[in-house]
């Protein structure tokens, strides 16, 4: 039943309740009003008919005297609500007064004439031998004021209808706003939290639709923060699981059923103590024991068992869940991590940090060997083909005095020393450039640009760069990259234009090495399926110098070569900036 029905039934109630007390004191204001009549009505006609039976009894008895008493009578007529009657000695009837013609036929019902009629209590007037008998008789009375009650009455049931009708239009349009509130509750109840109120001018309804929006809002922010956290513990890489205080597993997320190898569904047939292999199980029911007095167990290293038996080596922690009202441990939180792929990682680390180190003592190893061939080829050779060039021009010189075929034998072999001390010279300074063990990196690579231009005519070299002073690992290695660069744009790429550029990133504190050719490129099938540009080892030497470096095509055409390695610039090892081209 509807608030706006059991409203208008209260209403009827009470419009009932207050019909029915007045009905009550109608009726009784109704009976004592007849009452009152009856008796003056009956005083009058006593007073009347005892003032007239004196004066007749002044008459002389006999016929006469009845006959004059009877015209007195008929004359008199019907009082009302009062019958008459003149009866002699012998009680025979002379008179009796005629019926009412007031309202005649009709009688109140008899209920209600039960109900209202006073007591009747007739009288007698005796004169001299003749006695008349008057019985009232308040039907009419009784009549008029059931005509006047039920006119009452009548107007009272329309007025009712009426007054119902109005109320219950009023009350609905008090109410409409409890409507809109139902239906937002249904709307929040099948979900829909995004369901607002308006507001209303009356201040109950304007404070409950106040009341409403605030808790939807608060509703539909606990449900995305909720959701915010429902689907970051379905993501997480961490598997989560929460258990009741006996250890019956409540929760999980899809990341303990992959870790611990127990399909969708299946955790709640177990509990906690299945994922203890047996050697663990005293100590971790230790654990909880303590957990469940509030005791939170910090990280550590244990291991689980998965749903095959494998016991895998884990990090958890395991967290109470306490009731903030009653302060109750409710559940237990476990967040287990796999330390597998760590500890095989950490490995990694620590394998790959030996080959770094080793590929560093390779490396110094080889620049040694290095540069220990180029002193070898510098001192021995070298001497050598001097030796052979002056002995040759030696006898060249000596034309006169020697064969021809000896002199021609002898320029012969000036040529061609000459060459081997060229070849021999630009391996030494392939293997080892002196200038870069007397002089540095910044002087070698003028030396180098310079060399290169008069070698590769075609070729356009430029170089930009600081006079930086360098410590010398770093020096190796960036030379070997930019050699191995400029080897590769000459041989592969069919380059017209190599530039170098050596600069000092002062925000970020690092050296930035940029090698671009315009060459044919590098494709990305060709830098993946062979290491014949030298793409590993330059990147290993970057790395090894803990810097990036990259190999990328250029906007047009050709590649670029980038290596960023962390180098603090300070006044002691900066100087004024450099560049250089063939133009130059």
């Amino acid at each position: 039943m509807s608030l706006r029905v059991k409203i208008n039934l209260l209403m009827t109630l009470l419009m009932l309740v207050f019909i029915g007390s007045t009905a009550a004191l109608q009726l009784q204001h109704i009976k004592r009003q007849i009452r009152e009549e009856m008796t003056a009505g009956t005083k009058v006609t006593r007073q009347l008919l005892s003032n007239f039976l004196a004066r007749a009894q002044l008459l002389t008895p006999g016929k006469d005297r009845e006959k004059e008493l009877k015209r007195f009578l008929v004359n008199l007529g019907r009082i009302r609500a009062h019958e008459i009657k003149m009866i002699n000695e012998s009680g025979d009837s002379l008179y009796n007064s005629p019926a009412s013609k007031y309202k005649a036929g009709r009688n109140a019902p008899p209920w209600f004439t039960n109900l209202v009629s006073p007591k009747v209590i007739p009288f007698v007037i005796p004169a001299q031998g003749l006695n008349v008998e008057v019985i009232p008789n308040p039907s009419r009375a009784i009549l008029d004021a059931w005509d006047e009650l039920r006119e009452l009455v009548i107007l009272g049931i329309i007025f009712f209808i009426i007054v119902n009708l109005v109320v219950f239009w009023i009350i609905g349009r008090a109410l409409h706003p409890i409507q809109d509130i139902v239906e937002g509750l249904n709307k929040m109840k099948k979900g829909d939290f995004q369901t607002r109120l308006p507001s209303y001018s009356i201040t109950e309804f304007k404070s409950v639709t106040e009341g409403f929006n605030q808790m939807a809002n608060a509703i539909e922010l606990g449900l995305q923060e909720n959701r915010k956290l429902t689907l970051a513990i379905e993501q997480s890489t961490a598997s989560i699981l929460i258990t009741n205080k006996d250890g019956a597993i409540s929760f999980w997320n899809p990341a303990a059923e992959k870790l611990l190898g127990y399909p969708k569904g299946s955790f709640e047939k177990i509990t906690i103590f299945d994922l203890f292999p047996s050697h663990v199980q005293d100590d971790m029911k230790d654990n909880l024991d303590e957990i469940l007095r509030s005791k939170p167990l910090e990280i550590q290293e244990t291991v689980r068992k998965t749903k095959l038996g494998r016991e895998i080596e884990v990090s958890e922690k395991i967290t109470p869940i306490i009731e903030p009202i009653t302060d109750e441990v409710i559940g237990i939180l476990f967040v287990i991590r796999d330390l597998t792929e760590l500890k095989i990682a950490e490995k990694t680390k620590r394998e790959l940090e030996k080959n770094k180190e080793l590929s560093l003592v390779v490396q110094s190893r080889l620049e040694e060997e290095r540069k220990a061939l180029a002193m070898e080829l510098h001192d021995e050779l070298g001497q050598y083909v001097t030796a052979i060039k002056s002995i040759a021009q030696s006898m060249a010189n000596r034309k006169d005095e020697v064969d021809k075929k000896i002199y021609t034998n002898s320029l012969t072999i000036v040529s061609v020393a000459s060459q081997l001390y060229d070849a021999v010279h630009n391996i030494i300074r392939g293997l080892r450039p002196i200038s870069l063990e007397n002089f540095g990196l910044i002087d070698t690579l003028i030396e180098s640009v310079d060399d290169w231009n008069k070698i590769h005519e075609k070729i356009q070299f430029k170089l930009d760069t600081e006079k930086l002073t360098l410590p010398r690992e770093i020096e190796i290695s960036l030379f070997r990259v930019i050699q191995e660069c400029v080897n590769n744009a000459i041989k592969h790429s069919g380059a017209k234009k190599i530039e170098i550029s050596l600069k000092h990133n002062e925000p970020n504190n690092y050296l930035e090495l940029s090698v671009k050719d315009d060459g044919v490129g590098i494709s990305t099938e060709r830098m993946n399926t062979a290491d014949r540009f030298g793409l590993r080892g330059m990147r290993d030497r970057i790395q090894n110098l803990k810097g990036k470096f990259t190999v990328k095509p250029s906007k047009t055409s050709g590649t670029i070569v980038t290596a960023n390695i962390p180098f603090k610039k300070t006044k002691d090892n900066i100087g004024k900036s450099f560049k250089t081209s063939k133009k130059d």
